[in-house]
């Protein structure tokens, strides 16, 4: 006798949901469900493993790994969801069907995907699938159009749904994905510095608006007047006001009175570099001044985190040589400690779930993790 059903009812009702948290807490997301279509799983072996899900999130982004082991179809019920989903295969193939069975296409190793979840919308996975999903706010990604734009689009953000991964626009988008699943997977991630990930998803939406083609692309593409260097002065002024805490840039944008796309051009003409590099500098120079001046009662690695500088080994040196010009000596007994090696594997109690993980899984599987598969 089987115990099949009743496990394929954890997945398909949808039970699991609570499991995921703090991610996933949207009650909207019980609109996405699963049903399992492949008849062999007639066959599987009591206690295998036959899907799995892990859940990550990083600011305003939940993270999903999904692994099934037989054919799922992913369906969102009425009245759908706000949210896009940017996904990227790493296994198998995902055919996507819109609502009204009007846009089809398939996505795999080479082709992403990314959609809205509208009502109606299916997605058919193949046997042996996994993938990453990124599921992106509407309200975040409509703040950074409206920032490039200068002001509010008048109708939502349409993307081409297939993104090929080997072009060069796309490729910026991919790499960021890449670095995403690093960041999850390392004990130093930069998910518990909310600069970090403001600056993070302000990279990851600024890039996906640009590089893949949607309803906005012409109007993107057209030149941005640049703004008065009154402007950028007020732009500089915000920067420096807000250095220890978490600065988007449409935040920057609105201060100094332009679109994002014009703050953009204004740094490049009169400053010759880019608002996010000014806002890293401006940090930096925080932290120095700090280490410099400070009391000595917080580290060089306390500093760092204070300023959003996750990463030790890559600002140990700027921020030390800094703090030897300025005040003449070398700071005592504030050094970093030496870059952990990234873990690449993570542990996991149920060795089925060991056995059938792979690369993507451990970053995302970190924060939490779900197996379904037959009791013994």
């Amino acid at each position: 006798m089987y115990y099949l059903f009743s496990d394929l009812s954890e997945l398909e009702s949808g039970v699991y949901w609570p499991q995921l948290q703090p991610y996933f807490i949207k009650p909207y997301f019980r609109r996405l469900t699963y049903r399992l279509t492949d008849r062999g799983i007639a066959g599987a072996n009591k206690g295998q493993v036959l899907s799995m899900r892990a859940a990550g999130g990083l600011g305003d982004l939940d993270v999903a790994y999904v692994r099934d082991r037989f054919s799922t179809v992913m369906s969102i019920s009425d009245p759908g969801l706000p949210d896009y989903c940017l996904t990227s295969v790493s296994q198998g193939s995902l055919a996507y069907l819109g609502p009204g069975s009007k846009l089809t296409g398939d996505s795999n190793r080479t082709t992403g995907l990314i959609y809205r979840g509208l009502p109606g919308t299916h997605l058919s996975a193949t046997q042996d699938h996994e993938r990453l999903a990124i599921w992106i706010s509407a309200r975040s990604l409509e703040q950074r159009l409206a920032s490039l734009l200068g002001e509010p689009g008048k109708d939502d953000v349409a993307f081409d749904h297939l993104i090929d991964w080997e072009s060069g626009p796309s490729q910026g988008v991919r790499s960021l994905i890449s670095l995403l699943t690093q960041e999850l997977a390392s004990p130093r991630s930069f998910a518990t510095s909310d600069i970090a990930c403001r600056s993070f998803t302000d990279l990851l939406l600024y890039t996906l608006l640009r590089s893949q083609p949607n309803n906005y692309s012409a109007r993107l593409a057209r030149p941005a007047d640049s703004p008065v260097p009154r402007s950028i002065r007020r732009a500089e002024e915000f920067i420096r006001s807000r250095a220890g805490q978490p600065i988007a840039l449409h935040e920057v944008a609105e201060a100094a009175g332009c679109s994002v796309r014009s703050l953009q051009l204004g740094f490049r003409q009169f400053r010759n570099t880019t608002p996010a590099a000014a806002i890293r500098q401006v940090r930096l120079e925080a932290a120095r001044q700090m280490l410099a001046f400070g009391d000595g009662a917080q580290t060089v690695t306390d500093v760092a985190y204070q300023y959003g500088f996750t990463n030790p080994g890559r600002f140990s040196g700027p921020l030390q040589g800094n703090v030897r010009r300025i005040s003449g000596g070398r700071p005592q007994a504030q050094s970093f400690p030496p870059p952990r090696r990234r873990r690449t594997q993570t542990r996991v109690a149920n060795r089925a779930i060991r056995q059938n993980s792979c690369a993507i899984c451990p970053a995302v599987s970190r924060s939490c993790i779900v197996a379904l598969a037959e009791p013994v």
